[in-house]
């Protein structure tokens, strides 16, 4: 899924790390033949050879579990999470390859013509068949894939009798038990990204939670100066803007996943709204222009411990 897994267990349970990497490298290697745009036989590769035929192709129930929560994404947020992003996502070098120029204004109007979630159809008759519309277009589940893979891969260790750990795919994390006896959970950090490396506090998550991030500096093109994050907003044809990062914090991975690059593109405003129809999710947004400002959902803001020089420049949202 071109990013680092790690699975990590408390120091005095070290030896029990090797039995934990075996079935999480599995559930993740599972995934990802699934779900790739990369591996031509994945169900997405196969429903987007289709596109524009009249076919409809069969998904497996993982699949179209997680397309059907990403359509529900899509419908709550009016189109601003589209499973179908993949023409925009390679019009900008996201996914062939760096691009040697900015896309034109025809280059992007062609590929926002093949974007669009209502235009994926399901099969009446069989409920894990799905067609797309319209030729070219391209599903492309990367802004929730990673979450769902952190769920089965947790998933698998729970099944398998292990009860303290941390799965994490990209910073997609999702933490059972405790770090070690008295932590109460797995304090992770929230990276700050300004400078890139630091962080600006930690978070402690408990048993079942998950935390996710999208940032502007992660996956990024550059365009005369300009930085332009792979986090697209389907309703412009662009990468989103004036955020740097939002970590969300959600009862399962793929809840955050998906709801991190949402957020991500709604900004906090419109982001406070959407999450009010969401119990149990908190999210934390990080502006992109100085100086360092930090708006955080009350639930967020309760559970992180900003760093002492960090403090100053939080502000809870109500």
């Amino acid at each position: 899924m071109g990013t680092i897994a790690a699975v990590s267990a408390p120091a005095a349970r070290v030896a029990e790390l090797p039995a934990m990497r075996d079935p999480v490298q599995a559930a993740f290697a599972q995934v990802e033949r699934k779900f790739s745009i990369f591996l031509p036989e994945s169900d997405l590769s196969r429903a987007n050879r289709a596109a524009g035929n009249n076919e409809f192709v069969d998904l497996s129930p993982e699949v179209a579990r997680v397309l059907r929560t990403a359509l529900r994404l899509s419908r709550d947020s009016k189109g601003v999470f589209d499973p179908t992003i993949g023409p925009l996502m390679a019009a900008w070098g996201f996914r062939n390859g760096s691009p040697r120029r900015e896309p034109t204004a025809a280059e992007l109007a062609e590929a926002r013509a093949q974007v669009g979630w209502t235009n994926l159809i399901w099969d009446a008759a069989a409920s894990n068949r799905v067609r797309l519309a319209l030729a070219g277009m391209r599903l492309d589940l990367g802004g929730i894939a990673k979450g769902y893979a952190v769920d089965v891969g947790y998933d698998s260790l729970l099944r398998a009798g292990h009860s303290d750990f941390l799965v994490d795919l990209g910073g997609n994390l999702r933490a059972h038990g405790e770090a070690a006896p008295g932590r109460n959970g797995w304090r992770t950090g929230v990276r700050n990204p300004f400078p890139e490396g630091g962080i600006l506090g930690t978070l402690l998550l408990t048993n079942g939670e998950s935390v996710a991030t999208s940032g502007n500096y992660e996956r990024f093109v550059e365009f005369g100066g300009h930085r332009y994050a792979h986090i697209m907003d389907p309703r412009i044809g662009r990468p989103a803007e004036g955020v740097a990062g939002v970590t969300v914090l959600a009862p399962s991975g793929l809840q955050c996943d998906g709801l991190s690059a949402t957020l991500f593109i709604l900004g906090p405003d419109e982001g406070l709204k959407f999450l009010a129809l969401r119990p149990g999710c908190e999210a934390l947004w990080i502006l992109d222009s100085p100086p360092l400002r930090l708006l955080a959902t009350p639930g967020f803001a309760q559970r992180f411990t900003p760093l002492p020089e960090v403090a100053t420049n939080l502000v809870v949202m109500m």
